[in-house]
């Protein structure tokens, strides 16, 4: 290594290229600004597809175990039907009166949920059976007999009245 001479040291500089003005914060608003809410401007009925559905009722049904067994994992599921119901109605609800979704992952010793995934699925959008395989991963379960032991349940869904 060696010093730079005082016609090398700043040889090659040059000022940074101008930057292009970054976009507005209201780029590619409607003229009018926008509505600020799903509330509809003539007085009526706001648009349906902004506003959730209602969210659905959930049945949690035996689950089936292979290699052990998980005691208490329906009343679990059971405690968190509620939260399932709302991750279905935010993410595009049912597309029908009902619908189900049946769930497999496996359970270790540290009781939690892995490897989650929907095996069959009727009358459930996608992004809503991806809310509950995300709302499921890693949730605490309970203790397995064995390690590792599969968990396989469907849940039955259905419209509120």
């Amino acid at each position: 290594m060696r010093c730079l001479e005082p016609g090398e040291a700043d040889a090659g500089w040059l000022p940074p290229s101008p930057q292009p003005e970054p976009p507005p914060d209201d780029a590619g608003a409607p003229p009018d600004g926008g509505a600020p809410d799903a509330a509809p401007i003539d007085g009526g009925v706001p648009d349906a597809s902004i506003v959730s559905a209602p969210p659905p009722l959930v049945e949690v049904r035996e689950p089936e175990f292979m290699n052990g067994d998980v005691p208490n994992v329906a009343k679990r599921l059971e405690k968190v039907s509620t939260d399932l119901a709302q991750c279905v109605a935010d993410h595009g609800g049912l597309s029908g009166a009902s619908g189900s979704v049946k769930i497999q992952f496996l359970v270790r010793v540290r009781g939690r949920a892995e490897g989650v995934e929907i095996l069959e699925s009727r009358g459930v959008t996608s992004d809503a059976q991806r809310c509950i395989r995300q709302f499921l991963k890693n949730r605490a379960i309970g203790t397995p007999s064995a390690d590792p032991v599969g968990v396989t349940v469907t849940l039955s869904l259905r419209a509120a009245k």
